[in-house]
């Protein structure tokens, strides 16, 4: 029950869970507002309320991104990767070196956890272009078909890639959690 709620491990809920789950339901919610506020004439009612929601939300969305990111690699991947004493049996306070001791979970560490490493960067960097762009051209953004998919495709590029790197954190926590 201590390894559940150790210092590490809510380290890694509020990096995964609270943060890239809040920055996942926002980018979904954003690209949702995106699509029912696509008009093909460009007049939408009630769209200035609902744009300047929009774009608080983008905002919201790009700073768990970044809130996810920071916390991601200056505090969880610290001690993930941290080296084992020499002659180490048990490896399970090592993730990365748990990870690769075996063929079966190597790929975690040489595939999963090195595009952990980058996508969420790019991911964060897409959100904040979007939401800048949401902040400075609220208007703009309901009633520019072509704006409104530019934003769209790049949320939805965020998303998929939030999306994924999630998924290879539940992989990556589910066979070496950082206890």
């Amino acid at each position: 029950m201590d390894t559940l709620f150790s210092g590490r491990s809510i380290w890694t809920m509020v990096h995964g869970v609270v943060l890239g789950g809040g920055a996942l339901m926002a980018l979904a919610a954003a690209l949702f507002c995106l699509w029912v506020m696509r008009t093909a004439d460009g007049v939408t009612v009630g769209a200035e309320v609902a744009s300047r929601r929009l774009a608080w939300l983008t905002v919201f969305a790009a700073v768990a991104l970044w809130l996810t990111v920071i916390l991601g690699t200056y505090i969880i991947f610290g001690p993930y990767r941290a080296t084992p004493p020499e002659g180490a049996t048990d490896l399970t306070q090592y993730p990365r070196a748990l990870l690769r001791s075996t063929p079966d979970t190597a790929w975690l560490h040489s595939i999963a956890m090195e595009m952990k490493e980058h996508i969420p960067w790019v991911t964060a960097m897409l959100t904040t272009a979007v939401a800048f762009v949401a902040m400075r051209s609220r208007s703009k953004l309901v009633s520019d078909a072509s704006l409104n998919r530019m934003a769209m495709t790049l949320l939805g590029i965020s998303f998929m890639l939030a999306s994924v790197a999630a998924l290879l954190g539940v992989f990556i926590n589910k066979v070496a959690p950082l206890e």
